[in-house]
């Protein structure tokens, strides 16, 4: 999980607890599970019935697990979560309160997310990066499934799941889906193993996109500033090596819209470091190489900006990350 590599998640076993709730959809049996042995029904039951029974017409029409085998990296993953559950509490919304204008929105994401998410393990939900995780397909979604429906109503909605928003930026800002896409542009990683030896392995190779960056950058960061830094987004690389006796290399590479875009999210990872890595000292950089160094009690950082991209590396120690760095392009 890349969430934990980065230090947004705790570490921890997970133990999945399911919440009640009047009703359910599972896509890889084709079944709505209806709660029963209640005296009476909710506006709260009926809410999330009408969401269930939005995923099930969903699976009919569009079939919900070929739409998960699309995304193969987290940022898609994110991208189409926020499609299908956005579009199911936009319909439940307008089921309850048959005008979306009207809809107590706060409400609703909160019901269906938790009705919805089970209990993950008292550490990881005590989490604030993982509740806002855990809340991003159902509030952001809405929002932009709600932009959607005001674009071109259910048709453009039906259309977005032939093609579907690519990352978490195009359902941040629905417009940039709907008007000239933004797509993600393809960042380049080389392999490390000739670099690092056969002690290592490839562990993780993922595109985070810019929800996950923002929430990087919230954790440590204030709100405006981290968000700010991480809208202009085009495209990053996350990778992860691990060794033997568990030391791991981290290399995150990101391209961003312009010149600007990049040295503003720079300065933030800049200001993020000494705040996030405790204690860290900021170092020379070894010969021939540029960029911005640090040492800490559990190895070396770099940060370095070249026009529109910048990349962040950690190691265990200055001179694994100085073989790494030298190899980046």
């Amino acid at each position: 999980m890349p969430y934990t590599a980065l230090g947004l998640l705790p570490a921890v076993p997970i133990s999945v607890n399911v919440h009640r709730t009047a009703g359910m959809y599972v896509p890889e049996q084709g079944q709505l599970y209806v709660a029963t042995g209640r005296q009476e029904s909710s506006a709260d039951d009926q809410t999330l019935l009408a969401h269930a029974y939005a995923h099930a017409l969903q699976d009919q029409h569009f079939d919900l697990d070929a739409m998960d085998a699309r995304a193969t990296t987290t940022d898609a993953t994110l991208a189409i979560q926020a499609l299908v559950e956005g579009d199911a509490t936009l319909l439940a919304a307008l089921y309850r309160y048959e005008d979306q204008t009207t809809a107590d929105w706060e409400h609703l994401t909160e019901l269906i997310s938790q009705a919805e998410q089970p209990g993950y393990g008292e550490e990881l939900d005590r989490a604030v990066a993982w509740a806002r995780l855990q809340r991003f397909p159902y509030r952001e979604g809405r929002r932009f499934a709600d932009a959607l429906f005001q674009a071109g109503g259910w048709e453009i909605i039906n259309y977005a799941y032939t093609d579907p928003p690519r990352s978490t930026e195009q359902v941040l800002h629905p417009q940039r889906y709907l008007e000239e896409r933004d797509r993600p542009a393809d960042v380049v990683v080389p392999d490390l193993s000739t670099v690092l030896g056969e002690d290592w392995s490839a562990l993780l190779r993922d595109t985070l996109g810019e929800f996950v960056i923002g929430l990087y950058l919230d954790e440590t960061l204030p709100e405006e500033m981290a968000w700010q830094a991480a809208d202009g987004w085009g495209g990053d690389t996350f990778v992860v090596w691990e060794r033997e006796d568990g030391h791991r290399v981290l290399v995150w590479r990101t391209v961003w819209d312009s010149t600007a875009e990049a040295a503003e999210f720079e300065r933030a990872i800049v200001a993020l470091i000494p705040q996030r890595y405790l204690p860290v000292r900021p170092v020379d950089p070894p010969a021939r190489l540029t960029g911005q160094w640090w040492e800490t009690d559990a190895g070396a950082l770099y940060v370095c900006r070249v026009a529109r991209y910048v990349t962040l590396a950690r190691a265990p120690d200055i001179n694994a990350l100085a073989n790494i760095v030298e190899v980046l392009p």
